[in-house]
């Protein structure tokens, strides 16, 4: 815990974090309150019309088509590419820190153990992603509550919860991907460097392939639908081109940006085919999307520990 403080302390002193941080919090706020302000209009014309049915006795009437967490979608969309810089960023930081002042070696010439050095800084850097995350959660929830004129409650809570709980863990394999390249380089700024391309490649370069490499993606609205194809014959088309959709399937799958944001946009009511689901519905259909997550949680979980493993400690009199 005193390793884990002493991360907090020096991670929440960078001027470069705390500027990352009001950026992406400007950011969500900004693109929340957009949304927000149609949201307000387009929730009193459902009013209205709500009021309007049962002033002339109708009892049944359709359901709001709004789904007020899907103006999340800017916030999610921020976390996962400003968040992720700020997280390798803290990564980095975590280790030019230690070089330059030399206190890692020296903690390794004492007796605590490589577990308790990566569990002291993971602890630390998990209390900073906690500490982002929730501003970000609270800036965008009181943003829908008093501009939007709705505030998020029930079942949608949970699902908020669960989705920041997933940003966290987003945030924690950038941090330790950042930390381990970093930690690997001979020069800290070359690993910064190293790091930056991979989440170029990973949040950026990946997801857009696949995308761009979809057949349907072609044609605005989807090609299979301009062509009037029904599901059956939509199936038949791709059944011809199994190479081809596993090549990019597989792409997609390489990226675990891809998976948090297909998982934090089923639960943010992003698209609108999972509306309808239960939680338990939603957490069934993304497991393969929380399998991935987990994998690479625990991959770069190994990466940060075997980077502590491989400190040389300070010999016993050294300066």
């Amino acid at each position: 815990m005193a390793l884990a403080r002493h991360e907090y302390r020096a991670a929440a002193r960078s001027r470069v974090l705390v500027t990352l941080t009001a950026v992406l919090v400007l950011t969500t706020i900004a693109s929340v309150y957009i949304g927000a302000v149609d949201y307000r209009s387009r929730l009193a014309d459902y009013q209205a019309y709500l009021d309007a049915a049962r002033a002339g006795g109708i009892t049944q009437v359709a359901p709001s088509p709004l789904a007020l967490l899907s103006l999340l979608r800017g916030a999610v969309e921020y976390l996962e590419i400003i968040g992720a810089v700020i997280a390798i960023t803290l990564g980095y930081l975590s280790v030019s820190r230690e070089r330059t002042s030399r206190t890692l070696p020296l903690l390794r010439s004492r007796p605590v153990s490589p577990g308790e050095l990566a569990a002291g800084s993971a602890l630390g850097a998990l209390g900073i992603m906690t500490t982002l995350v929730t501003a970000v959660a609270v800036a965008a929830v009181v943003c829908l509550g008093v501009i939007g004129h709705d505030w998020v409650g029930g079942a949608e809570i949970v699902k908020l919860l669960l989705t920041f709980a997933a940003s966290i863990t987003y945030l924690m394999v950038f941090w330790a991907l950042g930390l381990l390249v970093t930690a690997r380089s001979r020069v800290a700024a070359t690993g910064l460097m190293v790091a930056l391309g991979l989440w170029l490649v990973i949040v950026l370069i990946l997801p857009q392939i696949g995308d761009t490499l979809d057949a349907d993606n072609q044609v605005p609205g989807g090609l299979f639908a301009a062509l009037n194809l029904d599901k059956p014959q939509e199936d038949l088309v791709v059944s011809h081109f199994g190479a081809y959709e596993t090549v990019r399937t597989d792409i997609e799958e390489a990226s675990f940006a891809k998976h948090y944001e297909r998982f934090a946009f089923a639960l943010t009511d992003v698209k609108e085919k999972y509306r309808g689901f239960s939680l338990g519905q939603l957490l069934d259909e993304k497991r393969n999307d929380i399998g991935w997550m987990v994998v690479y949680s625990l991959a770069l979980g190994y990466g940060v520990l075997w980077a502590f493993r491989r400190t040389a400690p300070l010999p016993e009199g050294a300066p």
